[in-house]
């Protein structure tokens, strides 16, 4: 009897409210459990990758995909050694997703110096970490070191991921892109470009050459771009002549012009022709917020609406100039002419001539009031009736030389894009470093204010009164 009863209340307690409710939440458990295997092993089999970094650490550009797109043969991508660091290897990884002609593979040096031996030269060896692209006989290697953008300082803190920027450049090399000649000129005390600097020129596929015209007639013809850095004495009449012919036949320049207590009246004599004039004066900030480390002469410039500043605006890379010369757009100057401002500065600036002795921060009375432009690109666009032709040339002037090694990224950026642009080749501007810096989280008072209430009362409040609500209802189960 005792028996019947017990197997009575046990089939009795599987109809019960507790029973019921207890085996539907097992069941949606392991359903939920299955679920979330099933997605995963799914997910897995999708070629989809979503980038959710804040800013697109992992993706490419789209005028990497344009260069993939264009590919008209196979190219090998290799990782040399030790398999890189996961967002290397998964960038990387991209290139042979989206594309056939992209086959992605590993070389040991260790395991087989007999193949390493192919991409090795002068005594040199190949180094762990590094990447290899190759197509054919033409290879490119990209050191480990070069994926990266450090600090200047002694530090030598990683700033920024230039890989795409490094890998998209060597698969145009091999694939036969031509790589402009840039001259830089020399023979009037200009400043040597740094070394970071060159070597950036190099892995965007410039050839760095070296020009002294003294002597010369004209600029040499294989020259597509001329690069002035900071020249201490003038041109001679007949170096001013050759420049002058070699802009106005489509040429293509960047000035970086430091203040000097002297004028430089064939520059100018140049410069006036495309409708600018440097002003040989010190810009002063005087608006709070434009200048950093409290000295008005270090200026945060604003950026201008052009594609040169455009990535540097996007990206907020940090930039500054220090000691800048002002530089004047010419009210009279010819309709040919577009000249766009790249960098200004507030309202509130002013410009002291280089030869005055105060040393004031003080505006005085014979001081220019701003703003001023910082740095100008100009565009001369001659529509030839004859030929039906338009002869473009581009030029690129900057008040300053300084701004490219200030260890503020924005600033290399700024002269590499003014590269590309000048060269006519403006998708490469759109490939740029990206930064590994983490942006601080900016809250306002208010906004601390809601936090701390929704995280103190709010939210705990919630998940008592929701507890307290399970626990009656399970209470009359």
């Amino acid at each position: 009897m005792k028996s019947g009863n017990r197997k009575a209340r046990i089939m009795q307690s599987f109809n019960s409210k507790k029973f019921k409710y207890g085996g539907y939440a097992t069941v949606v458990t392991f359903i939920v459990i299955a679920a979330v295997i099933i997605i995963n092993l799914v997910a897995d089999l999708i070629p989809l990758r979503l980038d959710l970094t804040e800013n697109q650490l992992y993706s490419i550009s789209e005028q990497t995909y344009s260069v993939l797109d264009s590919l008209d043969g196979d190219i090998t991508i290799y990782f040399v050694g030790d398999s890189p660091n996961s967002v290397i290897e998964e960038i990387v990884n991209r290139y042979g997703r989206y594309s056939d002609h992209i086959t992605i593979s590993s070389i040991d040096p260790v395991k087989d110096p007999i193949t390493a031996q192919k991409y090795t030269k002068d005594g040199t060896s190949l180094t762990n970490g590094s990447i290899i692209v190759e197509k054919g006989d033409v290879f490119r290697i990209i050191d480990q070191y070069d994926m990266y953008n450090f600090s200047s300082d002694s530090s030598m803190k990683v700033e920024s991921l230039a890989v795409e920027q490094r890998l998209t450049s060597a698969i145009l090399f091999v694939s036969g892109a031509e790589m402009p000649v840039a001259y830089v000129l020399e023979g009037h005390g200009e400043t040597s470009l740094d070394y970071s600097i060159k070597k950036q020129m190099e892995l965007e596929n410039f050839d760095v050459q070296t020009l002294n015209l003294l002597g010369k007639d004209a600029v040499p013809d294989d020259a597509d771009l001329l690069i002035i850095n900071s020249p201490k004495r003038d041109l001679s009449d007949d170096e001013a002549a050759a420049l002058k012919a070699y802009l106005e036949g489509q040429g293509k320049a960047i000035f970086l012009m430091d203040i000097l207590q002297e004028d430089l009246p064939n520059f100018q004599s140049i410069f006036q022709t495309y409708g600018i004039k440097l002003t040989n004066a010190l810009v002063i900030e005087g608006e709070q917020g434009s200048y950093i480390g409290g000295n008005p002469l270090y200026l945060l410039p604003k950026l201008g609406d052009h594609s040169i500043v455009a990535p540097i605006k996007n990206n907020n890379l940090p930039m500054f100039v220090a000691y800048g010369q002002a530089i004047d757009i010419l009210d009279t100057k010819r309709n040919t002419l577009t000249i766009d401002t790249l960098l200004s500065t507030s309202d509130k600036a002013y410009a002291r001539a280089a030869t005055s002795e105060n040393t004031s921060f003080e505006k005085q009375d014979e001081d220019l009031s701003g703003p001023f432009n910082l740095a100008v690109a100009i565009e001369d666009n001659v529509y030839n009736l004859s030929n039906n032709e338009s002869y473009i040339t581009r030029m690129v002037v900057i008040g300053n030389s300084s701004f490219m090694n200030t260890g503020f990224e924005g600033g290399s950026d700024l002269f590499m894009n003014s590269l590309n642009w000048i060269y006519e080749r403006e998708e490469s501007i759109t490939i740029r470093p990206k930064e590994l810096g983490v942006a601080p989280l900016k809250v306002t008072n208010t906004q601390l204010k809601i936090y701390s209430i929704l995280s103190i009362i709010v939210i705990p409040a919630g998940c008592i009164i929701a507890g307290l609500a399970v626990w009656l209802r399970r209470r009359h189960l």
